[in-house]
Protein backbone atom coordinates (compact mmCIF):
# COMPACT_ATOMS: atom_id res chain seq x y z
CA UNK A 1 0.00 0.00 0.00
CA UNK A 2 2.95 2.33 0.66
CA UNK A 3 3.30 3.44 -2.95
CA UNK A 4 -0.32 3.11 -4.07
CA UNK A 5 -2.00 4.99 -1.20
CA UNK A 6 -3.19 8.50 -2.11
CA UNK A 7 -1.98 11.19 0.27
CA UNK A 8 -2.93 14.87 0.53
CA UNK A 9 -0.53 17.35 2.17
CA UNK A 10 -2.04 20.65 3.37
CA UNK A 11 0.61 22.97 4.79
CA UNK A 12 0.80 26.45 6.25
CA UNK A 13 3.80 28.52 5.10
CA UNK A 14 4.38 31.21 7.73
CA UNK A 15 8.02 31.89 8.69
CA UNK A 16 9.49 28.82 10.46
CA UNK A 17 6.50 26.68 9.55
CA UNK A 18 7.13 27.57 5.92
CA UNK A 19 10.77 26.52 6.18
CA UNK A 20 9.76 23.14 7.60
CA UNK A 21 7.16 22.67 4.86
CA UNK A 22 9.57 23.70 2.12
CA UNK A 23 12.18 21.22 3.35
CA UNK A 24 9.90 18.18 3.05
CA UNK A 25 7.95 19.36 -0.02
CA UNK A 26 10.23 17.99 -2.77
CA UNK A 27 10.37 14.58 -1.09
CA UNK A 28 6.60 14.44 -0.65
CA UNK A 29 5.94 15.60 -4.21
CA UNK A 30 8.35 12.96 -5.56
CA UNK A 31 6.06 10.30 -4.13
CA UNK A 32 3.39 9.04 -6.58
CA UNK A 33 -0.31 9.57 -5.78
CA UNK A 34 0.37 12.71 -3.77
CA UNK A 35 -1.42 16.07 -3.78
CA UNK A 36 0.33 19.07 -2.16
CA UNK A 37 -1.49 22.30 -1.29
CA UNK A 38 -0.10 25.41 0.42
CA UNK A 39 -2.55 27.05 2.80
CA UNK A 40 -1.64 30.74 2.67
CA UNK A 41 -4.96 32.24 3.88
CA UNK A 42 -4.54 34.78 1.09
CA UNK A 43 -4.96 35.07 -2.66
CA UNK A 44 -3.69 38.15 -4.46
CA UNK A 45 -6.58 39.86 -6.20
CA UNK A 46 -9.08 37.35 -4.84
CA UNK A 47 -12.72 38.27 -4.34
CA UNK A 48 -12.54 37.54 -0.59
CA UNK A 49 -9.59 39.90 -0.18
CA UNK A 50 -11.61 42.71 -1.78
CA UNK A 51 -14.38 42.44 0.81
CA UNK A 52 -13.88 44.38 4.10
CA UNK A 53 -14.48 41.45 6.45
CA UNK A 54 -13.86 41.86 10.22
CA UNK A 55 -10.73 40.59 11.96
CA UNK A 56 -9.36 37.35 10.57
CA UNK A 57 -12.61 36.30 8.92
CA UNK A 58 -11.27 36.83 5.41
CA UNK A 59 -8.15 34.77 6.00
CA UNK A 60 -10.16 32.00 7.65
CA UNK A 61 -12.57 31.84 4.73
CA UNK A 62 -9.71 31.82 2.22
CA UNK A 63 -8.00 28.99 4.11
CA UNK A 64 -11.26 27.03 4.15
CA UNK A 65 -11.56 27.38 0.38
CA UNK A 66 -7.90 26.49 -0.20
CA UNK A 67 -8.16 23.26 1.79
CA UNK A 68 -11.46 22.46 0.12
CA UNK A 69 -9.95 22.78 -3.35
CA UNK A 70 -7.30 20.20 -2.47
CA UNK A 71 -9.71 17.82 -0.74
CA UNK A 72 -11.97 17.77 -3.79
CA UNK A 73 -9.15 15.99 -5.63
CA UNK A 74 -9.79 12.98 -3.39
CA UNK A 75 -10.70 10.51 -2.17
CA UNK A 76 -7.49 10.07 -0.23
CA UNK A 77 -6.19 7.27 1.95
CA UNK A 78 -4.59 9.72 4.44
CA UNK A 79 -4.41 13.45 5.06
CA UNK A 80 -1.50 15.49 6.40
CA UNK A 81 -1.90 18.90 8.03
CA UNK A 82 0.88 21.30 9.00
CA UNK A 83 -0.25 22.71 11.41
CA UNK A 84 -3.55 21.76 13.08
CA UNK A 85 -5.01 25.20 12.23
CA UNK A 86 -6.32 24.39 8.73
CA UNK A 87 -7.71 21.10 10.06
CA UNK A 88 -9.96 22.71 12.67
CA UNK A 89 -12.68 23.55 10.15
CA UNK A 90 -12.42 20.21 8.37
CA UNK A 91 -13.99 18.01 11.05
CA UNK A 92 -15.98 15.98 8.53
CA UNK A 93 -12.86 15.04 6.57
CA UNK A 94 -10.99 14.16 9.78
CA UNK A 95 -13.81 11.80 10.66
CA UNK A 96 -13.79 10.14 7.23
CA UNK A 97 -10.07 9.96 6.35
CA UNK A 98 -7.14 8.97 8.61
CA UNK A 99 -5.29 12.19 9.38
CA UNK A 100 -1.81 13.07 10.65
CA UNK A 101 -1.38 16.47 12.33
CA UNK A 102 2.20 17.81 12.56
CA UNK A 103 2.78 20.96 14.59
CA UNK A 104 5.36 22.89 16.58
CA UNK A 105 2.95 24.06 19.29
CA UNK A 106 -0.57 23.62 20.65
CA UNK A 107 -2.86 26.56 21.49
CA UNK A 108 -2.45 25.81 25.21
CA UNK A 109 1.34 26.12 24.96
CA UNK A 110 1.09 29.24 22.81
CA UNK A 111 -1.24 30.90 25.32
CA UNK A 112 1.42 30.24 27.98
CA UNK A 113 3.79 32.43 25.92
CA UNK A 114 1.15 34.99 25.00
CA UNK A 115 3.10 37.92 26.43
CA UNK A 116 6.28 37.09 24.52
CA UNK A 117 4.41 36.52 21.25
CA UNK A 118 2.09 39.50 21.78
CA UNK A 119 -0.59 36.91 21.19
CA UNK A 120 -4.07 38.04 22.28
CA UNK A 121 -5.91 35.65 24.59
CA UNK A 122 -9.67 35.89 24.15
CA UNK A 123 -11.26 37.80 27.02
CA UNK A 124 -14.55 35.95 26.68
CA UNK A 125 -14.55 32.76 28.72
CA UNK A 126 -17.26 31.30 26.51
CA UNK A 127 -15.23 31.97 23.35
CA UNK A 128 -12.11 30.46 24.92
CA UNK A 129 -14.08 27.36 25.89
CA UNK A 130 -15.55 27.04 22.39
CA UNK A 131 -12.14 27.32 20.71
CA UNK A 132 -10.58 24.87 23.14
CA UNK A 133 -13.37 22.36 22.55
CA UNK A 134 -12.97 22.66 18.78
CA UNK A 135 -9.19 22.18 18.94
CA UNK A 136 -9.58 19.29 21.39
CA UNK A 137 -12.02 17.61 18.99
CA UNK A 138 -9.57 18.16 16.12
CA UNK A 139 -6.69 16.55 17.99
CA UNK A 140 -8.81 13.66 19.22
CA UNK A 141 -10.29 12.94 15.77
CA UNK A 142 -6.86 12.80 14.15
CA UNK A 143 -5.38 9.35 13.73
CA UNK A 144 -1.98 10.64 14.84
CA UNK A 145 -0.81 13.87 16.50
CA UNK A 146 2.89 14.50 15.85
CA UNK A 147 4.83 17.21 17.69
CA UNK A 148 8.04 18.81 16.50
CA UNK A 149 9.29 18.25 20.05
CA UNK A 150 8.36 16.09 23.00
CA UNK A 151 7.34 19.35 24.69
CA UNK A 152 4.60 19.74 22.07
CA UNK A 153 3.74 16.03 22.06
CA UNK A 154 3.09 15.99 25.81
CA UNK A 155 0.61 18.84 25.40
CA UNK A 156 -1.57 16.67 23.14
CA UNK A 157 -1.89 14.24 26.02
CA UNK A 158 -1.93 16.53 29.06
CA UNK A 159 -3.93 19.47 27.69
CA UNK A 160 -6.24 17.80 25.17
CA UNK A 161 -6.65 14.19 26.31
CA UNK A 162 -5.18 12.54 23.21
CA UNK A 163 -4.22 8.92 24.01
CA UNK A 164 -0.45 8.55 24.36
CA UNK A 165 -0.43 5.78 21.75
CA UNK A 166 -1.72 8.21 19.13
CA UNK A 167 1.12 10.70 19.55
CA UNK A 168 4.64 10.81 18.14
CA UNK A 169 7.60 13.22 17.98
CA UNK A 170 9.21 14.08 14.64
CA UNK A 171 11.43 17.16 14.55
CA UNK A 172 11.58 19.22 11.33
CA UNK A 173 14.67 19.16 9.18
CA UNK A 174 16.70 21.11 6.65
CA UNK A 175 18.22 20.29 3.28
CA UNK A 176 21.67 19.17 4.39
CA UNK A 177 23.06 19.44 0.88
CA UNK A 178 22.24 23.15 0.85
CA UNK A 179 23.14 23.91 4.46
CA UNK A 180 26.62 22.46 4.25
CA UNK A 181 30.01 24.04 3.64
CA UNK A 182 32.35 21.19 4.49
CA UNK A 183 35.03 21.73 7.12
CA UNK A 184 34.53 25.01 8.96
CA UNK A 185 37.02 27.75 8.04
CA UNK A 186 36.45 31.14 9.63
CA UNK A 187 37.55 34.27 7.73
CA UNK A 188 40.52 36.20 9.06
CA UNK A 189 39.86 38.92 11.59
CA UNK A 190 37.62 39.11 14.64
CA UNK A 191 35.17 36.28 15.42
CA UNK A 192 31.72 36.90 13.96
CA UNK A 193 28.55 36.27 15.97
CA UNK A 194 25.35 35.69 13.95
CA UNK A 195 21.79 36.42 15.11
CA UNK A 196 18.77 35.51 12.94
CA UNK A 197 15.35 36.56 14.24
CA UNK A 198 12.49 38.33 12.48
CA UNK A 199 11.07 39.76 15.70
CA UNK A 200 14.12 41.42 17.24
CA UNK A 201 12.83 41.80 20.80
CA UNK A 202 11.05 38.45 21.18
CA UNK A 203 14.10 36.67 19.79
CA UNK A 204 16.35 38.50 22.26
CA UNK A 205 18.24 40.61 19.74
CA UNK A 206 18.03 43.68 21.96
CA UNK A 207 19.63 41.76 24.85
CA UNK A 208 22.37 40.45 22.56
CA UNK A 209 23.04 43.97 21.27
CA UNK A 210 23.27 45.39 24.81
CA UNK A 211 25.63 42.57 25.84
CA UNK A 212 27.79 43.19 22.77
CA UNK A 213 28.03 46.93 23.50
CA UNK A 214 29.01 46.45 27.13
CA UNK A 215 31.38 43.49 26.86
CA UNK A 216 32.40 42.52 23.33
CA UNK A 217 32.80 45.64 21.18
CA UNK A 218 36.24 45.41 19.58
CA UNK A 219 36.52 41.71 20.48
CA UNK A 220 34.06 40.30 17.95
CA UNK A 221 31.67 41.45 15.24
CA UNK A 222 27.90 41.04 15.23
CA UNK A 223 25.66 40.28 12.24
CA UNK A 224 21.94 40.78 12.92
CA UNK A 225 19.35 39.42 10.49
CA UNK A 226 15.90 40.78 11.29
CA UNK A 227 12.83 42.34 9.68
CA UNK A 228 12.69 45.10 12.32
CA UNK A 229 14.24 48.54 11.94
CA UNK A 230 17.67 48.80 13.54
CA UNK A 231 20.56 51.18 12.94
CA UNK A 232 24.05 49.88 12.28
CA UNK A 233 26.90 50.87 14.55
CA UNK A 234 30.56 50.09 15.05
CA UNK A 235 31.03 46.32 14.90
CA UNK A 236 27.35 45.68 14.09
CA UNK A 237 25.98 44.92 10.62
CA UNK A 238 22.20 44.77 10.11
CA UNK A 239 20.64 42.69 7.34
CA UNK A 240 16.97 43.15 6.48
CA UNK A 241 14.76 41.58 3.84
CA UNK A 242 16.75 38.35 3.50
CA UNK A 243 14.71 35.39 2.28
CA UNK A 244 14.98 32.03 4.05
CA UNK A 245 17.74 30.00 2.43
CA UNK A 246 18.89 32.92 0.22
CA UNK A 247 22.47 33.11 -1.02
CA UNK A 248 23.17 36.13 1.21
CA UNK A 249 21.87 34.36 4.30
CA UNK A 250 23.92 31.27 3.51
CA UNK A 251 27.00 33.49 3.17
CA UNK A 252 26.41 34.92 6.66
CA UNK A 253 26.22 31.40 8.13
CA UNK A 254 29.34 30.41 6.19
CA UNK A 255 31.39 33.31 7.58
CA UNK A 256 30.08 33.19 11.16
CA UNK A 257 32.00 31.88 14.16
CA UNK A 258 28.96 31.20 16.37
CA UNK A 259 25.17 31.45 16.21
CA UNK A 260 23.48 33.19 19.14
CA UNK A 261 19.71 33.35 19.74
CA UNK A 262 18.80 34.49 23.29
CA UNK A 263 15.08 34.20 22.51
CA UNK A 264 12.52 35.11 25.17
CA UNK A 265 9.66 33.16 23.63
CA UNK A 266 9.77 30.32 21.13
CA UNK A 267 8.36 26.92 20.26
CA UNK A 268 11.24 25.57 18.18
CA UNK A 269 14.19 27.01 16.24
CA UNK A 270 14.72 26.17 12.59
CA UNK A 271 17.52 28.76 12.51
CA UNK A 272 19.42 26.83 15.19
CA UNK A 273 19.14 23.65 13.13
CA UNK A 274 20.44 25.51 10.09
CA UNK A 275 23.36 26.78 12.18
CA UNK A 276 24.18 23.26 13.38
CA UNK A 277 23.99 21.98 9.79
CA UNK A 278 26.63 24.56 8.83
CA UNK A 279 28.90 23.38 11.68
CA UNK A 280 28.32 26.39 13.92
CA UNK A 281 28.19 26.18 17.72
CA UNK A 282 24.89 27.59 18.96
CA UNK A 283 23.92 29.61 22.02
CA UNK A 284 20.17 29.54 22.51
CA UNK A 285 17.58 29.95 25.26
CA UNK A 286 16.02 26.85 26.82
CA UNK A 287 12.39 27.71 25.99
CA UNK A 288 9.65 25.66 24.34
CA UNK A 289 11.07 22.64 22.55
CA UNK A 290 14.47 24.22 21.88
CA UNK A 291 16.30 22.37 24.65
CA UNK A 292 15.64 19.16 22.70
CA UNK A 293 17.62 20.49 19.73
CA UNK A 294 20.93 21.18 21.46
CA UNK A 295 23.23 18.83 23.36
CA UNK A 296 24.20 21.28 26.10
CA UNK A 297 27.98 21.58 26.34
CA UNK A 298 28.49 19.40 23.28
CA UNK A 299 26.89 21.05 20.23
CA UNK A 300 26.09 24.34 21.92
CA UNK A 301 25.10 26.14 25.09
CA UNK A 302 21.67 26.63 26.64
CA UNK A 303 20.91 29.79 28.61
CA UNK A 304 17.92 31.05 30.55
CA UNK A 305 15.72 33.50 28.62
CA UNK A 306 16.40 37.13 29.49
CA UNK A 307 19.54 36.28 31.49
CA UNK A 308 22.23 38.71 30.34
CA UNK A 309 24.89 37.23 32.58
CA UNK A 310 24.57 33.67 31.24
CA UNK A 311 24.49 35.09 27.70
CA UNK A 312 27.73 36.98 28.30
CA UNK A 313 29.41 33.92 29.81
CA UNK A 314 28.33 31.71 26.91
CA UNK A 315 29.65 34.11 24.28
CA UNK A 316 32.85 34.61 26.26
CA UNK A 317 33.47 30.85 26.36
CA UNK A 318 33.23 30.62 22.57
CA UNK A 319 34.88 33.70 21.08
CA UNK A 320 38.08 33.11 23.04
CA UNK A 321 38.34 29.40 22.20
CA UNK A 322 38.47 28.57 18.46
CA UNK A 323 39.12 24.89 19.18
CA UNK A 324 35.95 24.65 21.24
CA UNK A 325 33.99 26.36 18.51
CA UNK A 326 35.22 23.84 15.95
CA UNK A 327 34.53 20.90 18.26
CA UNK A 328 30.99 22.02 19.06
CA UNK A 329 30.29 22.88 15.44
CA UNK A 330 31.38 19.45 14.27
CA UNK A 331 29.13 17.80 16.87
CA UNK A 332 26.23 19.99 15.74
CA UNK A 333 26.70 18.85 12.14
CA UNK A 334 26.69 15.21 13.28
CA UNK A 335 23.42 15.78 15.14
CA UNK A 336 21.90 17.51 12.13
CA UNK A 337 22.76 14.56 9.92
CA UNK A 338 21.26 12.10 12.42
CA UNK A 339 18.12 13.98 13.51
CA UNK A 340 17.38 16.94 11.24
CA UNK A 341 17.87 15.68 7.69
CA UNK A 342 14.80 16.83 5.72
CA UNK A 343 14.88 13.71 3.53
CA UNK A 344 14.78 11.43 6.57
CA UNK A 345 12.07 13.59 8.17
CA UNK A 346 9.89 13.33 5.06
CA UNK A 347 10.43 9.58 4.88
CA UNK A 348 9.41 9.20 8.53
CA UNK A 349 6.24 11.27 8.06
CA UNK A 350 5.27 9.31 4.96
CA UNK A 351 5.92 6.09 6.87
CA UNK A 352 3.55 7.24 9.64
CA UNK A 353 0.90 8.25 7.09
CA UNK A 354 1.18 4.82 5.50
CA UNK A 355 0.62 3.24 8.91
CA UNK A 356 -2.51 5.26 9.68
CA UNK A 357 -3.86 4.67 6.17
CA UNK A 358 -3.42 0.92 6.58
CA UNK A 359 -5.36 0.96 9.87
Amino acid sequence: MAGSARFCFLTERQVGIGSAAGAIEPHARARPNTVWKDVSYFERGGWIERIPLPGRAGGTLRGFLQTGAALREGPFDALFFLTHNPAVFRQRELGRTPTLLWTDVTPALLDAQAEQYEHPVDESGALRALKRALVRRTFRRAALCVGWSDWARRSFVNDYGVPEARTRTVAPGVDLTRWSFGAKHEPAGLPRVLFVGGNLVRKGGDLLLATFRSHFKGRCELDIVTRDQLAEEEGVRVHRGLEAGSAKLLELYRNASAFVLPTRGDCFSIASIEAMATSLPVVVSAVGGISEIVEAGESGLLIEPGDGRSLREAIESLIGDPARRRRMGARGRTLAEARFDAKKVAERLIELMTEVAAK
